[in-house]
């Protein structure tokens, strides 16, 4: 199959989508399909225009004001993206959002080409009740025109799906889950002799419990508490790895060290380094960092509202509630060797291989891809 695989950004813009998309590409590849990633050219220089990375110009305006990862794209590259659109036997598109994703959206259900939108968060709380209103309408608006046009609509999480079933009226039948995953061979457990070299490069062998946190740097993510914790933990060391509106080396703090984009590979020796990752999100799906930071034998502190993402096995994660006392407590307990899970690095990363697999998820999409294509009518003129 040639996949049109259509996301608002791609690395070094971090996020659980470009994770995801990133990590699919390289399983069908592997299968043998030619897949071409279709992304914006956010951020400026990051990586080159290819024939099977097509980048389209685009400015960040919404994200840089309310935290909505929703690029205005280039009126002059909507004849580009309808020609992808037509070229590709199957559209992949990853959001509702508005931006890029939603312009590909659009054009391939006019052309009646087989789409399967994959939806990776729900609803995210925004400043102002209006915007709010907004966000839901045209989530549902779209969700409904989907289905109603053959297009199948996926999920990361069971709560983010439960959310559409409710407000949105579609039977549960028209949805597929969609699980996050782990690509294995770039993520495989760090044993602890290499975790001892690594923490002496990273410097996180140094007094103090060394907690991680990657992402987006979003109020959703739970910054602000990040930055609560630190400020009355002063005893902790927190690293924080990516980019957003939220400025935390304007903390200025000393136990929080900030790191940009880093290669996969330094991913994988941050999350084997640390003591403990981090994540205090709400209104997402099941962040793709999470199973990483398992996979390489690192446990997980998340708040309760990430966890309903992903809503089993509570005994493999540290789970409490989204506030900065039952943080601090959490942590607090975790550094002082109160959790059994934080004494068994192999047994966390044993967990995860299990349950989380790119591959696995791939050949999900590739039957949805199959059926789309089966059940969709020829192509039509604009």
């Amino acid at each position: 199959m040639k996949i049109l695989l259509v996301s608002n950004y791609q690395p070094p813009h971090m996020g659980g989508i470009e994770f995801a998309a990133g990590s699919l590409k390289r399983c069908w590849e592997a299968m043998g399909h030619t897949v071409t990633w279709l992304t914006t050219d956010l951020p400026r220089g990051a990586r080159e225009s290819t024939p099977d990375n097509v980048r389209v110009r685009a400015i960040n305006v919404f994200e840089n004001l309310f935290q909505v990862n929703s690029p205005v794209v280039c009126p002059l590259a909507r004849r580009g993206i309808a020609r992808l659109v037509t070229d590709h036997d199957v559209v992949n598109v990853h959001s509702f959002a508005p931006g890029l994703s939603s312009v590909a959206l659009r054009w391939a259900l006019r052309r009646h080409r087989p789409l399967v939108v994959t939806q990776h968060v729900g609803i995210i709380p925004l400043k102002f009740g209006l915007l709010n209103a907004l966000q839901e309408q045209v989530y549902c608006r779209r969700a409904r025109q989907c289905v109603a046009q053959g297009a199948r609509v996926t999920f990361v999480g069971k709560a983010v799906r439960d959310w559409f079933l409710k407000h949105t009226g579609i039977p549960e039948s028209e949805f597929t889950m969609t699980p996050a995953g782990i690509d294995q061979d770039l993520f495989p457990f760090v044993p602890d002799d290499e975790r001892a070299s690594l923490r002496r490069k990273w410097q996180t062998d140094q007094t103090g419990f060394q907690v991680l946190f990657v992402g987006r740097f979003y109020e959703k993510k739970g910054l602000p508490l990040v930055h609560d914790l630190a400020a009355g933990m002063p005893s902790i060391r927190f690293t924080l790895v990516g980019s957003g509106p939220i400025d935390p080396a304007a903390w200025r703090l000393p136990n929080v060290r900030v790191i940009g984009f880093v290669s996969t590979a330094e991913l994988r020796e941050l999350y084997g380094c640390h003591d403990l990752f981090i994540m205090p999100s709400f209104g997402e799906g099941w962040p793709a960092v999470v199973p990483q930071a398992m996979a390489c034998g690192l446990p997980c502190l998340v708040s309760e509202e990430t966890f309903a993402g992903y809503g089993r096995d509570a005994d493999r994660f540290v789970v409490c509630k989204r506030n900065a006392d039952a943080m601090r407590d959490a942590l607090a307990r975790a550094a002082s060797g109160g959790y059994p899970l934080l004494r068994d690095r192999k047994a966390t990363a044993d967990y995860a291989a299990a349950v989380w697999n790119w591959k696995d998820t791939a050949k999900i999409y590739e039957q949805l891809f199959r059926e789309v294509i089966a059940g969709t009518r020829a192509p039509t003129a604009p």
